[in-house]
């Protein structure tokens, strides 16, 4: 019963997705997106830059120090880049319509903003959204006069645009409401703690000197669990708390600071603006501002406050082209001579950000350009073994009566079993409960036979663990000890799992106190059938399904009874009537209602997009 589509991570109406997942296969299809991603980004950031008065030069230089920066280190995390597109292409967007009020350009923001959230990592878009405030603050030195005096009346529609968005991804964001109600995220616990992924001060550092934090004999993992100066108390890891867009860059940036002849010289308008926003990026980045706003909407939502550095990433690339731009101004070299500089300063720069992306295990043979910090590309992807896994063609042969307890949250369903723990990530509350921890290396009787009832009832039938347990302790058979081509690949493990059958499991699906009735499932992702099978007329009898009663899940007949839990029916059984079926349905009705809003949002942009709206004023300033 895992509601799959308000996780919202899974971007399952994301229509890149739609798209491309259902053209090629899984790894092609990732590759493609993230290349795609990737390419999107440059572009709409390169756009940007060109908006904000940068050369076309210096526009590229902006592109890779931020896109080539930031997000390679994050590659292990698909929506990074994702959300990083959309963010540079909503500011492009927003840019151009606050210069010159065209009515695509509004349209535009909707549009983008709207393919942000249903790509579902909210966080980058709520990063996204609170420099979209702050950016007539940025660029107001760029508008001209004739339009500056109407600025202020931009805002409305823009505001209102932004509204559009939340309209055309209400299709993904009413699902992942009502999740998070039900989820372990409803408040700030010892399970969900907002500040977890940090960026420490101290980390700071990493944009001047990486050696120190990237390069040497201890992981960065270990530096920043030794880190104690001004920091948040809650854990982090390395990729989130990673920052860094070019040493050069840092330099360039310095210089102009430092130099007032230089600033003078500056296309670029608004040099400490950016600085400002830098500063701020950077200060959120420490967790702080997260630790004291959990109550404030947005803040309290999401984890990895090291994330907001992307702002700062794209402030200082933004202010490096700039100064790059006044150099060349201030020394007035010719076409060709700023040319080869450029080219000299890209390839710097490119090389830096390669090596800064690296992970390197020192002692060991480097695996150059494969390592990138968590993430390791192979070869030969897991999920290529799908078909030859043993315990898939076991499971083919069970029928669906059965669930499986597995590590590895997200790999076990590859298997075609319904399995715990879940998916990884937002999930009903239940799933991160104590109930969904087993101590399998208890050699107690009484914990294991508590633990046994617990399993039994959300209807595990069999377990794979990555050690043996005592079958006289726990109730269990050995089937057998297993290397399976998926299981092992997934988990990178070398030796074998231990897979049992529950003894008396009850299955997913159980007639209460009848075991004689013969139960058969059969499931898709928006319905399942319990088959029923009697040998004797039983009369009224209690159907348990242990999926999860999850809103949305519309039952046979009335006599469906209403359980805090699982989902229950109450069934008439007699020797005459033969096979009995009983069907759950999945019509939620934040779906429907999401569609018709979302397509309603759809609309408003296309009217927008060809509206007049402003071209009679834009033909009169420019008349004047």
């Amino acid at each position: 019963g895992y509601p799959t589509l308000g996780e919202s991570q899974t971007a399952a109406l994301y229509p890149p997705n739609l798209l491309l997942y259902s053209q090629f296969d899984v790894n092609t299809a990732y590759n493609l997106s993230q290349l795609l991603h990737y390419v999107l980004a440059f572009v709409a950031t390169w756009s940007f830059a060109r908006r904000v008065k940068l050369s076309p030069a210096a526009a590229t230089y902006t592109a890779t120090a931020f896109v080539y920066g930031w997000f390679p280190a994050r590659i292990c995390l698909e929506w990074a880049i994702i959300g990083g597109a959309w963010f540079a292409a909503i500011l492009w967007a927003a840019t151009v319509f606050l210069q010159d009020r065209k009515p695509w350009a509004l349209a535009a923001v909707g549009f983008f903003l709207g393919m942000d959230l249903l790509a579902g990592h909210y966080n980058l878009a709520f990063i996204t959204l609170l420099l979209l405030v702050c950016l007539p603050f940025l660029i107001r030195s760029t508008i001209s006069v004739e339009t500056k005096l109407k600025v202020a009346r931009s805002l409305i529609p823009l505001l209102l645009m932004v509204s559009v968005g939340f309209m055309i991804a209400a299709v993904q964001l009413l699902p992942t409401v009502e999740l998070k109600s039900l989820s372990q995220r409803q408040e700030v616990n010892e399970k969900f703690t907002p500040t977890y992924g940090h960026m420490p001060p101290s980390a700071v550092s990493q944009l001047w000197q990486p050696w120190s934090w990237h390069g040497g004999e201890v992981p960065m993992d270990r530096h920043l669990e030794q880190t104690t100066l001004l920091k948040v108390p809650n854990s982090t890891n390395q990729v989130e708390a990673f920052l860094y867009c070019g040493f050069l860059t840092i330099l360039v940036v310095a210089l102009g600071c430092l130099s007032s002849e230089i600033r003078r010289k500056l296309s670029l308008t608004g040099y400490w603006r950016w600085f400002f926003v830098a500063l701020t990026g950077l200060f959120f980045a420490t967790g702080w501002p997260t630790y004291y706003l959990t109550d404030v909407p947005g803040f309290g939502f999401f984890r990895g406050p090291g994330r907001y550095s992307m702002v700062t990433a794209l402030a200082f690339a933004v202010m490096a082209g700039g100064v790059l731009d006044a150099l060349f101004k201030r020394y007035k070299l010719r076409v060709g001579t700023t040319r080869v500089i450029y080219v000299v300063l890209l390839s710097a720069l490119v090389i830096d950000l390669w090596a800064v992306s690296r992970q390197y295990n020192f002692g060991e043979a480097p695996f150059w350009g494969r390592q990138v910090f968590y993430a390791v590309m192979v070869d030969d992807p897991p999920i290529n073994h799908r078909q030859e896994s043993e315990i898939k063609k076991y499971f083919a042969d069970q029928g669906n009566n059965v669930r499986l307890y597995a590590p590895g949250q997200n790999v076990p369903t590859l298997l075609g079993v319904s399995s715990l723990p879940v998916y990884l990530g937002i999930g009903p509350e239940i799933y991160e409960s104590d109930q969904m921890r087993v101590d399998f290396e208890s050699h107690d009787p009484d914990v294991a036979r508590e633990n046994m009832s617990r399993l039994r009832q959300f209807g595990v039938t069999h377990l794979l663990l990555e050690s043996p347990v005592n079958e006289a302790t726990w109730d269990v058979t050995l089937i057998g000890e297993i290397y399976d081509a998926l299981m092992n690949r997934a988990l990178a493990r070398r030796e074998p799992f231990y897979f049992y059958a529950v003894n008396n499991a009850l299955g997913r699906a159980y007639v209460k106190d009848h075991s004689e009735v013969s139960v058969t499932v059969t499931s898709s992702p928006h319905e399942v059938e319990v088959i029923l099978r009697e040998a004797k007329e039983i009369g009224a009898v209690e159907l348990v399904l242990t999926d999860l009663d999850y809103p949305g899940w519309t039952k046979t007949s009335e006599d469906a009874s209403k359980d805090s839990l699982f989902r229950r029916q109450q069934v008439t059984l007699n020797q005459s009537g033969g096979p009995m079926i009983v069907k759950w349905t999945y019509n939620p009705w934040t779906v429907r209602v999401g569609a018709g809003v979302s397509i309603l949002g759809i609309l408003i942009v296309l009217l927008v997009a060809a509206s007049p709206l402003y071209r009679r004023s834009n033909d009169q300033s420019g008349n004047t």
